[in-house]
């Protein structure tokens, strides 16, 4: 859905989950921007998080043109100072990243035709179960001595409606489909390269090996600690669809006084359902969290060392935290 400018910029926030007995305010603290010359034009979708080099990628649907943003954080400062922005005609429509070391990254676009330059293609592609959708592999690295340098990136999947993206292992990657209901897993191999001596990057070649159906789109997914496969996504996308159409607002104060008694009814009573598996290969599918009392669950990740974890919703408002 795209609204009439302007749209809010996005913002970033640490959630501290653990410290115990704290307040909001305390737990939950907004970053901020450094050397971020595109701040107002910052929208964000997937996020993946270097911890040993503090540095962030965000997936981020600018107007020129679609970039993986990166940022340094300081979690003391409370900052994000922007480092650069990746971008190239690949990563038309980013959507989720996963890293595989400090420059490269797996990245995917959920369609091939892009909704704002072509709608009716767009839909035709999601209804029709069109792998239009890829996985793109992004190598950095010239651009770390020269910014002028060109960003390698190469197709190495095509799914249908690709959405998360994350590995099990060094040679395993799961890709989700929302527009199949199935999350596919893919066989990693890195060729060796023709030359010793040869500039141009090693591509990964991805070989689907098999893949779970699952009983909802299948939106972001997220790898515990103990290796569980943590699946979110919707159980049923016209609610989702009249949900997220009228969450611009619903979730603003002024435009929800100025809305009629239908919309306001609405805003109170309108709900989309979640769904949140975890999937082991000894265990299989198991259910984790299903409701709509907490709404449009699109990303989960759980702790397994602290048996916790964390739902956030598209368009809901603030993250549900479970504790077992």
């Amino acid at each position: 859905m795209y609204l009439p400018e302007p749209v809010e910029n996005g913002k970033l926030y640490v959630f501290d989950y653990t410290t115990t007995g704290a307040s909001d305010d305390d737990t939950l603290k907004q970053l901020e921007f450094v050397d971020f010359k595109v701040q107002s034009d910052f929208h964000t979708l997937g996020m993946a998080f270097d911890e040993d080099t503090s540095t962030l990628f965000v997936a981020s649907h600018r107007h020129d043109h679609p970039a993986v943003e990166m940022f340094k954080l300081d979690l003391e400062a409370y900052t994000a100072t922007h480092l650069r922005s990746i971008q190239h005609p690949l990563i038309h429509g980013p959507n989720s990243i996963v890293l595989i070391n400090d420059h490269e990254f797996y990245v995917t676009n959920d369609h091939f035709f892009v909704r704002k330059n072509h709608p009716i293609l767009h839909q035709l592609e999601t209804y029709l179960g069109a792998p239009g959708g890829t996985v793109v592999h992004v190598d950095y690295f010239p651009a770390l001595k020269d910014p002028s340098a060109p960003v390698q990136a190469n197709v190495v999947a095509r799914v249908a409606f690709a959405n998360g993206i994350e590995l099990l292992n060094e040679t395993t990657a799961v890709v989700a489909s929302s527009g199949k209901a199935t999350v596919h897993f893919f066989s990693i191999s890195t060729p060796e390269s023709d030359s010793a001596t040869s500039s141009s990057p090693t591509i990964p070649k991805f070989t689907h090996v098999s893949k779970i159906r699952v009983p909802f789109a299948a939106d972001n997914l997220s790898v515990s600690k103990d290796g569980a496969l943590i699946i979110a996504g919707h159980p049923h996308f016209p609610t989702l669809g009249a949900f997220t159409k009228t969450r611009h607002i619903c979730n603003s104060a002024e435009e929800l006084s100025k809305a009629s008694e239908d919309m306001q009814e609405t805003c109170r009573t309108l709900s989309a359902p979640s769904w949140v598996a975890r999937w082991t290969e000894t265990g299989g599918l198991e259910t984790l969290y299903v409701d709509v009392e907490y709404p449009s669950s699109a990303t989960a990740a759980r702790d397994s060392d602290r048996k916790m974890g964390i739902i956030s919703g598209l368009y809901a408002k603030g993250i549900l935290v479970w504790r077992e």
